[in-house]
């Protein structure tokens, strides 16, 4: 029997009308969203609820939770209410868990903070970071695909899929760059948790791996150039959105690389649907690296190799056999599930803390 974690929080750091946006989930299964529409999401937070159950005190509690994610903090001005929560937990002896949105990494170590992000940098890792899968907002396979994984048998030519932005017209482009100059000069000058980005935007290195495989004559290459960001997520597009899907499933692999930050939700999307990401590490840290073999479950190919991006995913095709390619399939869905889904990647962190604070 699961024994819930007992965590601390506080209800005084935002308004309601904050916590649709910034609440982190764990909470929301206690709180709510503060909006009318809640009844249609509860069932979908109580599982959360197996896994952590709400303490009046920090005294009685196993570890604390900032209630928001940091980014409600830092662009509200209420790092203060932030620092004080710290110092507080402190001096219960309290590790407090900070969970983080978006794609900017964080610059502020504390001895008594643990932060949840979806990115990091393994150069720079350090020990007060978690890695938490990205955020998919359903079960894709059972949306799209009844929970079953359509197997792909293996073909003589390998097949290697990618739908997304890769490519802005030459003025937009300089004028992102121009943008990320002056956001790196605020981040030079100004005291914040965020990190600034990569000035040349990524896209561009995305583009230009693209283009390598799409050369290897051996390769069947099926790409969709967008020129915007989650087309068919952000607008409501569901046509778009199938795309998007039917791409994954319909092709051997799937090329995954960075955006804005240091990670790929295609990476996570392509584990759930049960197939192979060809995989571009940038420094990248993974959830559970030291659990999980990641070398395993996809093509790995370092930032430094993709000038032969081709040859790779050819000499990786060429050696797995066909009971391997399908085994694959079924292995990388499991590991979404076990590891990566919400439920899975909570109750993983439950035993975590367990094992950690001995709870």
């Amino acid at each position: 029997m699961i024994k819930p974690i007992r965590v601390f929080t506080d209800k005084n750091h935002g308004e309601m009308k904050i916590w649709r946006n910034y609440l982190i989930h764990p909470i929301r299964a206690y709180w709510g969203d503060g909006t009318v529409e809640w009844e249609k999401w509860k069932e979908d937070f109580n599982f959360y609820k197996k896994y952590f159950v709400l303490s009046e005190s920090p005294e009685n509690c196993d570890v604390a939770f900032l209630p928001f994610t940091l980014n409600y903090y830092s662009k509200y001005n209420k790092l203060k209410i932030f620092k004080k929560f710290l110092k507080e937990m402190q001096e219960h002896e309290k590790k407090v868990f900070v969970w983080v949105e978006g794609d900017s990494d964080v610059n502020f170590e504390h001895p008594n903070c643990i932060f949840l992000k979806y990115g990091g940098f393994q150069s720079k890792s350090v020990s007060n970071t978690i890695i938490q899968p990205g955020d998919l907002k359903n079960d894709l396979l059972k949306k799209y695909y009844n929970g079953q994984v359509p197997i792909r048998k293996k073909n003589q030519k390998p097949s290697v899929g990618f739908v997304g932005l890769a490519d802005f017209p030459i003025i937009q482009l300089t004028l992102l760059i121009i943008k990320n100059c002056l956001k790196n000069l605020q981040y030079s000058y100004q005291n914040t948790l965020f990190e600034s980005n990569s000035i040349i935007p990524y896209l561009v290195y995305r583009k230009a791996a693209l283009s390598k495989i799409n050369n290897e004559p051996e390769i069947i290459s099926n790409f969709i150039i967008r020129k915007s960001f989650a087309e068919g997520v952000r607008n409501n597009d569901r046509n778009a959105r199938l795309t998007f899907i039917d791409n994954i499933i319909n092709n051997d692999y799937t090329f995954c690389m960075r955006g804005g930050g240091n990670y790929s939700l295609r990476f996570y999307e392509t584990l759930c649907l049960g197939r192979i990401p060809v995989f571009i590490n940038t420094d990248c840290v993974l959830p559970f690296h030291n659990q999980i073999n990641w070398k395993e479950n996809c093509v790995w190919i370092n930032e430094s190799d993709i000038k032969n991006i081709g040859k790779k995913i050819l000499k990786f095709h060429s050696r797995i056999t066909e009971s391997k390619f399908i085994k694959m399939q079924h292995k990388n869905r499991k590991l979404w599930e076990t590891y990566l889904s919400k439920p899975g990647f909570y109750h993983q962190l439950h035993s975590h803390l367990q094992k950690q604070f001995l709870i």
